[in-house]
């Protein structure tokens, strides 16, 4: 290549490299910018109660569904409305907001540590509630039978804890205390989160019931149960059923 073609080029190349280098230098312009993607700069925008031929009902203002729960609180005086069945839940969490019991609503003791023993009384009617409430929260980890297996169990490394064991069961251990254990399901523990928000203190007292009642299940022999639901289990129990009545050789009509 001759010299002059050569400084031709590279004039060239100087006449383009100005150009594009002069767009850069942020001057500002009347003519609108390029835009690649203009549903993305220019998107429609619907305010409140506007028209929308779209939907149903010609409005941005969406019907709700039919079995749509309303969910919304109005300040109230719960004491004024103590006799209504309604407000009874509105009470209890009053009741739970102002309460400054450590063993109840911490599960510890005045020196902070965990409280051996259920500090709320036990009953059936609690303990039911309390496999309700295991049956939602707690067995899709740890199993109806709180031995840590179940479908979603399979999928961790880190397995859900057996209930059933020694270290929640062993008076001498820390972890085997009912305030442990309460402390866990409110709070969580390693790769467990708590649920306070969705089990209240008094719920929580009802699933280590309910934890109890299956340790003691799980560890239990026909002969630790009463006599008088001991023939209803000896009727249930697989292989107990008895054979169908067969017709005897040559009778019949």
């Amino acid at each position: 290549m001759s010299k002059r073609a050569f400084f031709k080029l590279a004039a060239i190349g100087a006449c383009a490299s100005a150009i594009v280098l002069g767009g850069c230098r942020g001057d500002r312009f009347e003519d609108p910018p390029r835009r690649f993607f203009p549903d993305m700069d220019h998107q429609p925008k619907w305010n409140p109660q506007a028209d929308s031929p779209f939907f149903e009902n010609d409005s941005t203002a969406r019907v709700p569904d039919p079995n749509a729960v309303a969910f919304g609180r109005l300040p109230f005086d719960p004491i004024a409305y103590a006799d209504a069945s309604w407000a009874q839940s509105y009470l209890s969490e009053r009741a739970g907001f102002l309460a400054e019991d450590d063993a109840v609503y911490l599960g510890k003791a005045p020196d902070g540590s965990f409280v051996d023993s259920i500090p709320v009384g036990v009953t059936a009617e609690r303990m039911a509630l309390g496999q309700k409430k295991f049956d939602i929260f707690c067995a899709t980890c740890h199993g109806l039978q709180g031995n840590g297996k179940s479908p979603v169990a399979d999928q961790f490394i880190a397995k859900p804890v057996n209930l059933t064991t020694d270290p929640y069961m062993d008076p001498s251990l820390r972890t085997s205390r009912d305030g442990y254990i309460f402390n866990v399901i409110r709070n969580g523990v390693r790769n467990m989160p708590g649920y306070a928000h969705s089990i209240d203190a008094q719920d929580a007292w009802n699933i280590v019931m309910y934890v109890r009642a299956l340790q003691k299940s799980f560890h239990s022999t026909l002969e630790d149960v009463p006599q008088s639901e001991r023939d209803m289990l000896e009727r249930t129990r697989p292989g107990t059923a008895k054979p169908a009545a067969t017709e005897t050789e040559g009778s019949g009509g």
